[in-house]
């Protein structure tokens, strides 16, 4: 009511310390509640009903409370008795329904109880709604006359009878609702309101006249959405304008009139001539409120946070308006506390955002209030939740107080009014003084949070959830990250922390062994991260509960990629201490190593709406926003950690990479050779500038490939200059088991295993051993299959160089592959120091390493024409016919029938990465269109709307026409796959051609059509379909490209042909006396041969 009041310009006293009387309470289960939100209040409640007063009187001694009274008590009874000075009088239930007189006398009644600013909340009947109900007693009044029903039993069953049969005989409409309502009503509500003198139903401006006489004045609805005609939407909305300039009575007569209301619950004030209430209620108030609501995010199968929310009562709210969304997760993080304006306006800005936010986050308030959210609450000055300065959790109602009766559930009120269930083992719990930390224990913790059970200072909830966090388990930390973030910080920040509170001093543990802790952090300094991880290790153990050693060990299992145990450990230092940046940015780095990129995300905003000018806020968060496929946000932050006087390496080297995906290729090298020059030991800037050369047609071939060299001579001297000089310490002999070893970054779900399983398979154990060594700290069930097939599997991400080709030496390994080349993970230096007698490059990336000691690059035997690209590789090549190279997905969609064949037309496509699209291959694709009008064309892996809108403004400056394009965002593997259904000829990039799109597309019956180039990574296209026996789609210039994609609207019988004939040229198992490795294995033996005669290592070709 005082915010009601608050809207209408009447201030009135403040809930806390009111005095309030509810005539017509029932069993007052509302005064209780604010009873025991607030303490220092005082409750009066009376009512006719014996029953429920009764009820109401047991409940109140169970909990205990001094400050409710409760009476059984009729009109006369009340008139005869001064209450005393009220703050909030409410008139209900019964007494809503008194007549005429006797209204006026209990109004006036209560108007000389009334406080200073003390206001009348009155429930009463509405014209024209009620005039249903008018007609209802009328009936039912005639029939008890006619019955001849003596005494108030006998005539309510007469009446109930009647209702029974109009609710059998009337068709619907308002009346049979009426009687519908009717039959719901308790007997005694029957008797007043249908068979006695109750009073009559009013319309507004009578009803405004009537209390005026009593010595009161309307000041609003008890509802004040229930007075804005925006609440029932537009038509309402846009049918009172034409009353909009006149007075208020006028204004709400004619929305009763448009919405047949029946029913108000008025305020009434007695202050006279010192308050004039606004023209409805003034809206722009809102902001001095507090919000509060119990809004959890949904999440979809994949685990992914949808545009909906669920409130405490299981309702569901679904919006599209990222701001909105953000306020609900807020409003849920901080339950069931409530935020101010400003502390959600704080929270709500994007990091980087220069415009104020206010007025949006304000806007957004005040739609949902109108709209009555359901779940959301508000306040003119912070909840009762807010003002608890417990320092501990304690149960809103003490748990003793309540009987639990065969493990039945109770149903208590928080002190949002909420009524919510205890079950018996949160009842247990509670009574148990949540001592628990199990899963159990956690469970109903987070349950009675979720029901507002639960009351304390945020200092109390803190410290709660440090007792579940210090067990270590990362799915509370998860669960709990939003309201962790909000009680880091104070007040002033946008947190829930008493302002000064918010960054506690970090605890202090006297460290026993100073000498080893230094040992550690020398050992991080030294880029010793595994040796720095042992001895962090050892300190833990010897100091479980030591904030440093928590905070070292982290440190260490970050560096070294192991981040499950980097998260658990984080878990266990936040139990001791979280109001830390520093913690919290190491959290983000493990979120975002795990690939969980929302709370990643999520934290790093938050740090840097503290800290705006931290370049390696700025720098992690362009990161996450690059693999999640947002390239503009990315660009965005990423130019965000370039504002300083001396831009740091990295961070240009980041900047070229998301261009470089953003088709601005040129400005990508820029990046990425300004980069180099500043940290020319960085050798990963270079692969870099390597990987985006590759993609760029303006880069020649000779051009490409001496940048490789240079890459390979700036090795060979960094290898020199380690001194490190390995020996083969395995037999070298021609017959021997080889040991063969495969090093990569993706040995994981990653195209890269899906083009080395057919041979992993493959490779007779009896012959060939197989170790693996894993270069990236990212792990899967397809790294556990692998590892299940190897005879050792090793983990080296954290293993520096030399480290790593030590260890392979150590391994004796035969023959080392390199499947990586210059992408993300490589560990080509190793490989300059010659850590194995035979070095492979092959799969992972199409061109040369650059080194001269990887001795052969695989390639399929269809790469041997055209010539020339022996000239481009420092490696010799080991041509293998394969007639399997690529292992399909086992869940693939079945392959369909040729669209084109009901469609009329053909439909082309591309799913290649957005950085292999240039202008030029843009130009031949609209070519096409615009020679072939019919045509479409779908582009897939999209990342946002801004590639789409560059891409189609592009297609369509070339000459195509917009009806012909359409596109599809990145998606997951089977729904990309299923994309193929809709298309006819997949058309390929240049120079850097299709690789994994295109073998996807022929498994699902769609043929690339590929322009042959002169580099390795422009010829992989021609290699797969010559592969799959479909040289018709090689193209050998720009023209044969074009003229072969428009010349197969001739031929849709015989596209159909090869797409429902494709599957069954690919092997999906050996057959009989065929081994799909077996010309693989040759290759490794002659390779193998030549090494134990001293030959030097050559070009060669393996058949079947």
């Amino acid at each position: 009511m005082q915010s009601a009041a608050q809207l209408n310009h009447l201030n009135t006293v403040a809930p806390p310390h009111a005095r309030i009387l509810d005539i017509g309470c029932g069993e007052a289960k509302g005064i209780v509640a604010h009873a025991l939100a607030w303490p220092e209040s005082v409750a009066i409640g009376i009512d006719i009903d014996e029953t429920g007063i009764a009820a109401g009187q047991r409940y109140v001694q169970a909990l205990g409370l001094a400050n409710v009274e409760l009476f059984c008590a009729g009109l006369g009874d009340i008139l005869a008795i001064e209450g005393g000075a009220f703050d909030y009088i409410t008139i209900g239930g019964v007494f809503s329904l008194l007549a005429g007189e006797e209204r006026a006398a209990l109004l006036q009644w209560c108007r000389q109880n009334l406080s200073a600013s003390g206001v009348i909340a009155l429930q009463w009947q509405t014209l024209p709604g009620e005039h249903h109900a008018v007609e209802l007693r009328q009936i039912l009044q005639s029939l008890v006359v006619q019955s001849g029903a003596q005494g108030v039993d006998a005539q309510v069953a007469a009446a109930r009878a009647k209702l029974a049969l109009l609710l059998a005989e009337l068709p619907a409409g308002e009346l049979k609702a009426k009687v519908e309502e009717a039959l719901r009503e308790s007997d005694l509500i029957l008797t007043l309101r249908y068979l006695g003198q109750a009073g009559e139903p009013l319309d507004f401006s009578h009803f405004c006249a009537l209390v005026s006489e009593n010595g009161l004045h309307y000041v609003g609805d008890v509802i004040p959405q229930y007075e804005l005609p925006q609440h029932y939407g537009d038509e309402i909305e846009a049918a009172c304008r034409e009353s909009v300039d006149q007075s208020r009575t006028v204004n709400q007569q004619h929305l009763d009139n448009l919405l047949g209301r029946s029913q108000r619950f008025s305020l009434l004030s007695a202050v006279q001539g010192e308050h004039t209430p606004p023209p409805q209620p003034d809206l722009s108030l809102l902001g001095q409120f507090h919000w509060a609501g119990n809004f959890r995010r949904m999440v979809n199968e994949e685990g992914l946070a949808v545009t909906a929310h669920i409130n405490g009562q299981g309702e569901v709210a679904i919006h599209a308006d990222p701001l909105t969304l953000r306020v609900l997760d807020l409003l849920g993080a901080a339950w069931p506390l409530s935020l101010s304006l400003e502390q959600l306006v704080f929270n709500a800005r994007t990091p980087g955002q220069s415009a104020d936010v206010r007025e949006q986050v304000l806007a957004v308030l005040t739609t949902l209030y109108v709209n009555q959210l359901p779940g959301l609450y508000w306040t003119t000055s912070p909840g009762a939740y807010n003002q608890d300065v417990s320092p501990s959790l304690r149960a809103t109602v003490n748990p003793l107080a309540l009987i639990l009766e065969e493990n039945k559930a109770v149903t208590v009120c928080n002190h949002w009014g909420e009524s919510c269930a205890l079950t018996a083992e949160e009842w247990r719990y509670l009574a148990g003084d949540m001592l628990g930390t199990d899963e159990a224990s956690w469970g109903c913790f987070i349950s009675l949070r979720l029901k507002g059970a639960l009351s304390g200072s945020p200092q109390a909830w803190k410290k709660h959830y440090q007792r579940f966090l210090l067990e270590g388990n990362a799915n509370y930390l998860e669960d709990l990250l939003d309201s962790l973030l909000l009680l880091s910080v104070s007040v002033d920040q946008g947190g829930l922390l008493a302002a000064g509170t918010g960054h506690e001093p970090q605890k202090t543990v006297k460290r026993v062994n100073d000498a080893l802790y230094n040992d550690v952090n020398r050992l991080i300094v030294a880029r010793k991260p595994e040796q720095a991880k042992a001895l962090a290790g050892q300190l833990l153990l010897a100091h479980p509960d030591d904030v440093s050693a928590l905070r070292s060990y982290s440190r260490c299992c970050i560096l070294t990629g192991d981040t499950e145990e980097a998260l658990s450990t984080l878990c266990r230092l936040m139990g001791h201490y979280f109001s830390s940046q520093e913690i919290f940015y190491d959290l983000a780095i493990v979120f975002q190593k795990l690939k969980t990129f929302v709370p990643a995300s999520k934290i790093l905003h938050a740090l840097l709406r503290l800290s705006p000018n931290n370049v390696e806020y700025w720098h992690v968060l362009a990161a996450i926003y690059h693999h999640s496929g947002e390239i503009v946000m990315a660009e965005k932050c990423c130019r965000e950690s370039l504002r300083t006087r001396k831009p740091d390496p990295k961070h240009l080297a980041m900047m070229g990479v998301i261009l470089s995906d953003n088709q601005q290729l040129e400005e990508a090298r820029y990046f990425l050779e300004k980069a180099q020059q500043l940290d020319s030991q960085n050798l990963d800037y270079f692969t870099s500038l390597l990987f985006v050369m590759t993609h760029d047609s303006a880069v020649s071939a000779p051009a490409l490939f001496e940048k490789h060299r240079e890459y390979g001579r700036i090795v060979s001297q960094w290898a020199a200059k380690t001194g490190l000089r390995l020996s083969f310490k395995g037999e070298k002999n021609p017959e021997k088991k080889l040991r063969v070893g495969f090093v990569s970054g993706d040995l994981r779900n990653h195209p890269v295993s899906q083009f080395l399983l057919p041979f992993w398979d493959g490779l007779n154990r009896d012959r060939f051993e197989l170790v693996g060594y894993s270069a990236s700290f990212a792990k899967d069930e397809m790294t556990e299959y692998l590892k299940a097939g190897a005879v050792l599997w090793r983990e080296v991400y954290a293993l520096d160089d030399v480290e790593l080709a030590r260890q392979i030496n150590q391994d004796r390994i035969d023959i080392l592959f390199d499947l990586s080349g210059h992408t993300t993970f490589n560990r080509l230096p190793a490989f300059a120091l010659r850590p194995a007698p035979v070095q492979i490059s092959w799969i992972g990336y199409p061109g040369t390493t650059g080194l001269s000691t990887m001795d052969y690059r695989v390639l399929m035997h269809t790469q041997r024409e055209p010539a020339g690209l022996e000239q481009q590789l420092t490696e010799n090549i080991m041509f293998i016919e394969m007639r399997k190279v690529f292992e399909p997905h086992a869940d693939s969609p079945p392959v369909n029938t040729l669209p084109a064949l009901r469609n009329g037309y053909i439909t082309f496509g591309s799913f290649n990465r957005p950085k292999k699209i240039n202008d030029e291959v843009l130009r031949v694709w609209a070519s096409i269109l615009v020679r072939y009008p019919e045509s479409k064309l779908i582009i897939g892996f999209m990342v946002d709307e801004k590639m789409i809108e560059t891409l189609s403004e592009k297609l369509v400056s070339f000459g195509a026409q917009a009806s012909q394009l359409s596109f599809k965002r990145r998606a997951g593997l089977i729904e990309y796959l299923s994309y193929h259904h809709e298309i006819d000829i997949l058309l390929d990039a240049f120079p850097y051609t299709g690789g994994t799109t295109s073998n996807h597309g022929c498994w699902m019956g769609v043929p690339t059509l590929t322009l042959c180039g002169a580099t390795m990574a422009g010829r992989q296209g021609v290699d797969i379909m010559r592969s799959y026996g479909l040289e018709q789609f090689v193209a050998f210039s720009e023209a044969d490209y074009i003229s072969k994609a428009i010349g197969w609207r001739e031929h849709f019988d015989e596209l159909n042909e090869i797409r429902v004939g494709m599957r069954g040229k690919i092997p999906t198992e050996n057959e009989r006396g065929f081994n799909v490795a077996g010309t693989f294995e040759q290759a490794l033996q002659e390779a193998w041969r030549m090494y134990c005669a001293g030959e030097a290592a050559r070009t060669f070709t393996v058949l079947e």
